[in-house]
């Protein structure tokens, strides 16, 4: 039977990854309370000036009354697509600058938060590939490395699908189709080449550092940038790898006997996922198991909404075992 598994942040939350609602208030307390850092300082100007003169930050639990990651993205975003200055304070030069921050800061906040052993993906892993008569095929919407470094410790690598297709990476004999749709931190961009380069470590909190740089593995330059896609309703994907990397999902899902989704809260915001998704379940005429592991009573109704009262939900949070 060929197995799909689809990770979403929910995944990486049980260990110990912050969800994208919480991700402010605990860069907040990483970069501002505890180990400070003006390197992101643009993000708490621009959300005191959001809220208007007067306003404060004194600790991070006051972020709650502020938008999310998300929502902030989504104004920066529009903003630049518009053409648009947010305000005299905040020109399109400085909306530029804050964006870069708060890529920075979804990078380093995950370097924070995420330590090199993760047991329960490590067990998940190992069992999903003893129990399994074909190899399955993992893709993830999560920038950590919690999953790359489970399959690392079977003794597989994974083969991201920055070439190829889908059948190549399926054949490869000690690799494990891993598809990061939105970026990884330990891939490196050049934009020189064109080309992705994978490193065993995190590295695109370091991406960001003044006079740090990593060399291109394909031309040898040394402007690389991180590949982070940023949590927005605009997202962009003008990477030709990272499109590669989409078909390869597209087709592993299309070939799939099994769906299974984990911790992925199948939000509206993402209709390139959710079409992507579809579209390759409609491309073969054939029927397959779709499960869903997920805490939140909301989401698993809208999981029946978009996959039909068929599919498999269990309403509980991902703790590593099988389905």
């Amino acid at each position: 039977m060929k197995t799909v598994y689809v990770f979403g942040a929910g995944a990486s939350a049980a260990e110990g990854a912050p969800v994208l609602r919480d991700f402010l208030k605990i860069a907040y307390r990483f970069f501002k309370e505890e180990n400070y850092s003006t390197e992101l300082d643009i993000v708490w100007e621009f959300l005191k000036h959001f809220h208007g003169s007067g306003t404060m930050i004194r600790h991070a639990d006051e972020l709650d009354r502020f938008p999310g990651l998300e929502e902030i993205f989504n104004i920066v975003d529009w903003s630049l697509l518009q053409n648009q200055a947010f305000s005299i304070r905040f020109s399109r030069a400085r909306l530029h600058e804050l964006k870069t921050a708060l890529v920075k800061l979804i990078s380093m906040t995950l370097d924070k938060s995420l330590h090199s052993y993760n047991g329960i993906h490590q067990s998940f892993v190992s069992e999903v590939i003893r129990g399994g008569e074909e190899i399955s095929t993992f893709i993830s919407l999560n920038y950590d490395i919690v999953l790359d470094n489970a399959i690392r410790t079977t003794g597989y690598a994974p083969e991201y699908g920055f070439y190829g297709n889908h059948s190549d990476h399926q054949d490869c004999r000690r690799g494990i189709p891993l598809y990061k749709l939105h970026g990884s931190l330990n891939w490196s961009f050049c934009p020189l080449c064109g080309e992705i380069s994978e490193h065993n470590e995190k590295v695109a909190h370091l991406l960001f550092k003044d006079k740090f740089s990593i060399t291109c593995l394909n031309c040898g330059s040394d402007n690389s940038q991180a590949i982070i896609i940023a949590p927005t309703l605009y997202k962009s994907y003008n990477i030709n790898r990272l499109q590669n990397i989409w078909d390869c999902a597209g087709k592993s899902i299309s070939l799939s006997d099994r769906l299974v989704f984990i911790g992925y809260s199948l939000a509206p915001a993402d209709t390139s996922i959710i079409a992507t998704i579809k579209r390759a379940l409609n491309t073969r005429n054939k029927k397959r198991e779709i499960v869903v592991i997920n805490p939140n009573e909301e989401v698993c109704r809208r999981y029946k909404q978009i996959f039909g009262e068929s599919c498999r939900v269990l309403c509980q949070k991902f703790t590593g075992e099988q389905t």
